[in-house]
C-alpha cells in the first residue's frame, strides 16, 4: 500500500520535474533518483554514484551547473519537512557524492569548479553556498526580525526544516568530509545558538524572535548535541578574539548576553545550557517552544556526564 509520504515525495517530484530550472536531462534524472532514494527503492551510496554519473559529461565539458542540481536537493529538504529519517537520507547520499572519485580531464588532473578551485566532488563544488541562499531563507528571516509582515509560519518551518537537515549533514561531514561544508554548517549551527540563545528575552517581540530560534537550536542539540559538545572541548572556530558582534535580532534584538571567546569553547556551551533552562521557564513562551528548551538543556546535561551513550 503507498503510504501518504510516498504519495506527498511523488507530488514533489511531479512537481519538480516541471519546474522551469530543471528541465535538462541531468536535473530530470537527478529528481527520479532523489525520489527513489526518498521512496527507499535506492541507498543513498546507489543514488550518489548515479548522480555522479549522470553528470559526469556536463563536468567534463566545462559548463556543470550543479547550482541546478543542489537547489533540487534543496527543494526536497524543504519538502520533505521535519521527517528525520529521510533528510538523514539526503544527508547520507550527499557525503556519499563527495567520495566519488574525482572527475579527471584529459591529462589525469582533477577538474576544479573555476571560481572556487574545489574539485569535483570531493569538495562539493556550491552546495553549501546554494544551501545557504535556498535552504536558509535570509529574505524572510531579516523581514521577521524588523517585524514585517511575512508568513511567519511558512518562514519558522523552513527555518526549521533546514536546521534539522544541517545537524544531519554536519554528523556526515565530521570529521573528515569536504573542508568547506564542514566549516559552514558548524557555523550554521553557531549562528542559530547566537541567535536563539545569546539575546534577552525580556520584551514581547523578544520572545516572539525566541520562538522562531529556539527550535532549530534545540534541534542542533538534540540531533548533534555530542558533536558540538567535542567542538567546544577543542576550542573549534577560536581565533584568538572576543565574541566579536555586540547587536544582533534587528532593532528590536538586544547587545549579545555572551561576551567571551569566539568560536565553540566549554563557557560558551554552559552558558547556552543555562539559556535553554531559563527559557524553558519563561510563561510568556509558547508551550512547544518551551518543551523543545527543556528537551535541549536535559539533552546537554546528559551530554556533559556522558549519559547520552548509554
Amino acid at each position: 500500500m503507498t503510504s501518504n509520504l510516498d504519495i506527498s515525495i511523488d507530488q514533489w517530484a511531479n512537481t519538480a520535474l516541471l519546474h522551469p530550472s530543471w528541465l535538462r536531462p541531468e536535473e530530470q534524472a537527478a529528481i527520479n533518483i532523489i525520489r527513489d532514494l526518498l521512496r527507499t527503492r535506492t541507498t543513498p551510496q546507489v543514488a550518489a554514484t548515479s548522480i555522479a554519473s549522470t553528470y559526469e559529461a556536463r563536468v567534463r565539458s566545462g559548463d556543470p551547473q550543479l547550482w541546478y542540481l543542489w537547489t533540487a536537493v534543496c527543494d526536497a529538504v524543504q519538502h520533505i519537512g521535519y521527517k528525520i529519517d529521510h533528510l538523514s537520507l539526503l544527508a547520507k547520499m550527499l557525503r556519499a557524492i563527495s567520495k566519488v572519485p574525482d572527475v579527471l580531464d584529459d591529462k589525469g588532473h582533477p577538474i576544479k569548479q573555476p571560481t572556487r578551485a574545489q574539485i569535483y566532488w570531493r569538495d562539493m563544488p556550491s552546495f553549501a553556498y546554494c544551501f545557504s541562499e535556498t535552504a536558509i531563507d535570509h529574505v524572510l528571516l531579516e523581514d521577521l526580525d524588523r517585524g514585517l509582515g511575512v508568513n511567519r509560519d511558512s518562514a519558522i518551518q523552513r527555518l526549521l526544516n533546514g536546521n534539522v537537515f544541517g545537524a544531519l549533514y554536519l554528523l556526515e561531514l565530521d570529521p573528515d568530509g569536504p573542508r568547506y561544508d564542514f566549516w559552514y554548517f558548524r557555523k550554521l549551527a553557531l549562528d542559530h545558538f547566537m541567535y536563539a540563545l545569546e539575546v534577552t528575552t525580556e520584551t514581547h517581540y523578544q520572545i516572539r524572535r525566541a520562538e522562531v530560534y529556539i527550535p532549530p537550536a534545540a534541534m542542533w542539540i538534540l540531533i548533534a548535541g555530542r558533536n558540538i559538545y567535542r567542538y567546544c572541548k577543542a576550542d573549534q572556530d577560536y581565533k584568538g578574539e572576543d565574541v566579536y558582534q555586540r547587536w544582533i535580532g534587528g532593532e528590536h534584538g538586544s547587545e549579545l548576553t555572551f561576551l567571551g571567546k569566539d568560536g565553540f569553547n566549554l563557557d560558551r556551551w554552559m552558558f547556552w545550557r543555562t539559556r535553554f533552562e531559563h527559557i524553558s521557564m519563561l510563561e510568556r513562551i509558547n508551550r512547544d517552544v518551551m518543551e523543545y528548551a527543556v528537551q535541549a538543556a536535559r539533552e546537554m546535561r546528559k551530554i556533559e556526564q556522558g549519559l547520552d551513550l548509554a
